[in-house]
């Protein structure tokens, strides 16, 4: 399969399409001496963090190319995983425009280029979501201006250390980039892309199960990079805002509070589809109050304070919240040691704290040099619930003190269940499939809801029979809840065994 090249004379640099082409060569080998960028080895962008069942923190990211030439030559995706939110192991490619390309594209006709992806888990696979951007040149030079085609595709892996395989190149209703997924803790599961779109998605995790709305995120600067997040019982959908592009950052506009700044904002709501209110600044416009750090010939900032647009990702991990960002800052090392003014062409991921005030509200991150320090997670990786000590209740009784067979509503608690400082997985293995809700909550049969597990007549026969959901604030010792709902009209028993808690200390990388 042929890769495809950029041939065309036309002019076709805008905002939100192409970054700027190479001004300097990457001629300075010295090791990166600053702990932000946390990707030193090659250029990342748009990172997407989540933690995965094994415990640690992965992030796919997007690849900018070693020799710059703007957003149109971004052709492949990386995945990268850390126990400890410092130090970061590069798993390799995963997918790659030559992957995609069909077969019979005429090379030059069109310019296909991967941009920001996602990727979650769900029952034994990791499905990656990612945006198909291509340019039709021959229609282009024609029209006289752009003619551009994107949509969200689906690949999917056993592992997000392999290959992934296209399994939907084109999700029905998508147009638009920057796919984002969110599960939320009743088990729904959300797609958001474009200019702040969003639908639910299908059990089977590669179409859409609603028809896609445009929300409602309260101002008129959102631009693009969607990323959902919950805090508590709010909903925060955060995404870079429109900016001027073609002003340059001096000295003496730097500050200038008429122009509009490149940031990441965020509006909450009360629901996954909003409607949402404007809430304010995530992160300022890159290089914006760094402490300790090199300055720019140009003015009293950081060399990578540059006109350039951003992509925000946050995960928690063991009691703290990261936001996951990139900057210029690795390729203005490398092209003159930051002894000039840096220039926006090759982006790296980096990452710093995120806190909140009493209230919620995001207070804005403070972008360092340093990076975030060593997380250190001292407990067990899984605990296992002990059925015959069970409570039960409803419907529902205890096989041989190590099945549960389920005829109906029942709940099973169990008592002082110690979840440290947090595990992000429950599962369990079906041994007689029926459809059933079951929620995980926290010391009552209405308390927090941490997550919940959709089962069917069918979930014997998907990954081995074990079904299992991502958990939302799983921790400290607590008296746990399982709340079975049978779905209207089921009529078979359910049988369960094996449930745990996991994913509560990263493993080795060699373990998935």
């Amino acid at each position: 399969m042929k890769s495809i090249l950029f041939s065309i004379g036309l002019s076709l640099l805008t905002v939100g399409a192409f970054a700027q082409k190479q001004k300097k060569e990457n001629v300075n080998k010295e090791p990166y001496p600053l702990g932000n960028p946390v990707i030193t080895h090659m250029y990342t962008a748009d990172a997407s963090p989540h933690v995965m069942p094994d415990g640690r923190v992965w992030m796919v990211t997007s690849v900018d190319h070693e020799d710059g030439g703007g957003y149109s030559t971004m052709h492949a995706y990386h995945t990268f995983s850390s126990s400890d939110m410092k130090n970061w192991v590069d798993h390799g490619e995963i997918l790659h425009i030559n992957d995609i390309i069909p077969e019979n594209t005429t090379e030059n006709e069109k310019d296909w280029a991967l941009w920001a992806p996602d990727m979650i888990y769900k029952d034994g696979l990791y499905y990656l979501y990612y945006p198909v951007r291509i340019l039709d040149n021959v229609a282009s030079e024609k029209a006289g201006k752009r003619i551009v085609t994107s949509y969200i595709a689906v690949a999917v892996s056993d592992s997000p250390t392999k290959r992934f395989r296209v399994v939907n190149p084109k999700i029905e209703g998508t147009k638009g980039i920057d796919p984002a997924v969110f599960i939320d803790d009743d088990g729904e599961m959300y797609l958001y892309w474009g200019e702040h779109m969003a639908a639910k998605l299908a059990d089977n995790m590669i179409e859409l199960a609603s028809k896609p709305v445009k929300l409602e995120v309260g101002t008129k600067r959102f631009m693009e990079a969607v990323w959902m997040n919950k805090v508590g019982e709010e909903y925060h959908i955060s995404y870079h805002t429109k900016y001027d592009w073609k002003i340059k950052i001096t000295k003496d506009n730097y500050l200038d509070p008429d122009r509009k700044k490149s940031e990441l904002s965020y509006s909450v709501g009360k629901s996954p589809m909003g409607p949402f209110t404007y809430a304010g600044t995530l992160n300022y416009e890159l290089g914006t109050n760094v402490n300790n750090g090199p300055k720019s010939p140009n003015g009293p900032y950081v060399p990578w304070f540059q006109t350039q647009s951003n992509h925000g990702g946050i995960v928690e991990f063991h009691g703290q919240e990261y936001l996951f960002y990139h900057t210029s800052a690795l390729s203005s090392w490398r092209q003159d040691k930051f002894e000039g003014p840096g220039t926006w062409t090759q982006r790296s991921v980096c990452i710093d704290k995120l806190n909140y005030d009493k209230g919620n509200k995001i207070i804005p991150v403070q972008q360092t040099i340093e990076g975030v320090n060593s997380v250190k997670v001292k407990q067990s990786f899984e605990q296992s619930l002990k059925l015959k000590k069970a409570k039960i209740e409803g419907r529902v009784k205890l096989v041989d003190n190590a099945i549960l067979e389920v005829n109906g509503q029942a709940n099973v608690s169990f008592e002082k269940v110690n979840l440290g400082t947090g595990y992000y997985y429950f599962d369990l293995k079906t041994l007689e499939a029926a459809a059933y809700a079951i929620e995980i909550r926290l010391d009552s049969t209405e308390g927090e809801l941490l997550g919940t597990i959709k089962l069917d007549d069918k979930s014997k026969e998907r990954n081995k029979g074990v079904a299992s959901c991502f958990l939302r604030d799983a921790k400290g010792k607590r008296i746990v809840y399982l709340v079975f709902k049978s779905k209207e009209g089921n009529k078979k028993p359910l049988q369960i065994k094996d449930l745990r808690f996991f994913a509560g200390t990263p493993l080795k990388v060699n373990t998935i």
